[in-house]
């Protein structure tokens, strides 16, 4: 069914090359979206292994007909202590020509939030988007919005950042090089990762694919509130995340204490002169700070000049001391009726973030060829 110019209504696949399209302009302001970009974009919204046709993208149309914005609507099943829930993530928002059509975002907002899923979320909202949540009486959930960074080699560091709103910066990276090089040559050597020492209470080592995806189920279960996996459905999301070569290839670990017990598990994106992203963690609550360490020195050997992640509140009071720098970047946001399923969030014990969450998809820090 047609909707009437001016409102929000579903999306349907025919609209994927103009959402492509308007993608392209807000968020990459480049050329017109290639064919690879609807295709995939066909995937993760219409071919996504957690499909409810109930719960489904909105796009805003113009009075003339034509489509002026998009909220991306990917749906997820959790559970609460055997309690079975529907949730759906709120991705990119984007509104066209937003001075024309002020109010299309807290339309696209509303829409959203008016689904029949039990919860809502988002861990994506930028500073515009959290604004339109918080109008709404939605506060960010701080613990899980603490984005942070752990620069190892400053200068390097530096380019990397100023590469983001000037492409040109990217020639500097010589000299960046250089100047590392100089500081730690000089014994400046604070930013460095100091060799671990001697064997601790716990062995990380590299795994393969479905080592982490056991891993994965298994460590999942200490969450009260959790994704319904299976072991399909997991493979689905991992794939998405390999997909994303932006930020290098994802270097998969697993960690075991003495007795050969399982105890955590991470996964990172990184390569030589970039900043890596860790894009899961989770483990015991006793290795969280080994497990951070195991991170920040895989991460300084792979040549990283930095590495980011989200907020992982087991990790926090480790990350506050081992020189980490946390800002605002991207905020999640959570909200339901029933407010008993936010308390598990409140009290940073949700796994819904990273591969449980939406920063698997390629629409987060991608390019598409």
């Amino acid at each position: 069914m047609v909707e009437k110019a001016g409102g929000v209504r579903d999306l349907e696949r025919e609209d994927l090359p103009a959402v492509a399209a308007l993608f392209q302009k807000t968020f990459r302001r480049s050329e017109p979206a290639r064919p690879s970009m609807v295709s995939y974009l066909s995937e993760t919204l219409f071919d996504h292994p957690w499909y409810d046709e109930e719960i489904r993208s909105k796009v805003f149309v113009n009075p003339d007909g034509n489509i002026g914005g998009f909220i991306g609507v990917f749906p997820s099943r959790l559970e609460l202590e055997g309690r079975l829930l529907r949730a759906a993530f709120a991705g990119s928002m984007m509104v066209d020509r937003h001075e024309q059509n002020p109010l299309a975002g807290a339309r696209l907002l509303r829409a959203f939030l008016s689904g029949p899923q039990d919860i809502s979320l988002t861990e994506t909202a930028n500073a515009v988007a959290l604004g339109m949540w918080q109008k709404l009486a939605l506060p960010l959930d701080i613990a899980y919005s603490l984005n942070w960074l752990r620069v190892l080699r400053p200068a390097g560091t530096a380019i990397q950042i100023a590469e983001r709103g000037m492409k040109a910066a990217r020639f500097l990276r010589p000299v960046a090089s250089l100047t590392d090089g100089i500081i730690e040559r000089a014994g400046l050597k604070g930013f460095r990762v100091p060799p671990m020492q001697g064997i601790g209470r716990t062995n990380f080592w590299d795994a393969s694919r479905e080592e982490f995806s056991n891993a994965m189920l298994k460590l999942a279960e200490r969450f009260p509130l959790r994704p319904q996996w299976d072991r399909a459905s997991l493979q689905w999301f991992m794939d998405q995340a390999e997909a994303k070569r932006q930020f290098g290839k994802p270097s998969w670990r697993i960690a075991e204490n003495r007795s050969g017990d399982l105890v955590g598990c991470y996964v990172y994106y990184g390569r030589p002169g970039g900043i890596g992203w860790l894009l899961q963690a989770l483990c015991a609550p006793n290795v969280a700070g080994e497990l951070v360490d195991d991170l920040f020195a895989q991460a300084d050997a792979a040549g990283c000049v930095a590495v980011r992640g989200a907020g992982h509140p087991w990790l926090t009071p480790e990350l506050i001391s081992r020189k980490t720098l946390f800002y605002g970047r991207a905020f999640f946001v959570a909200h339901a009726k029933d407010k008993s399923l936010l308390q598990p969030i409140k009290a940073g014990e949700a796994l819904i973030s990273g591969l449980a969450g939406e920063n698997w998809t390629r629409l987060i820090g991608d390019d598409f060829d």
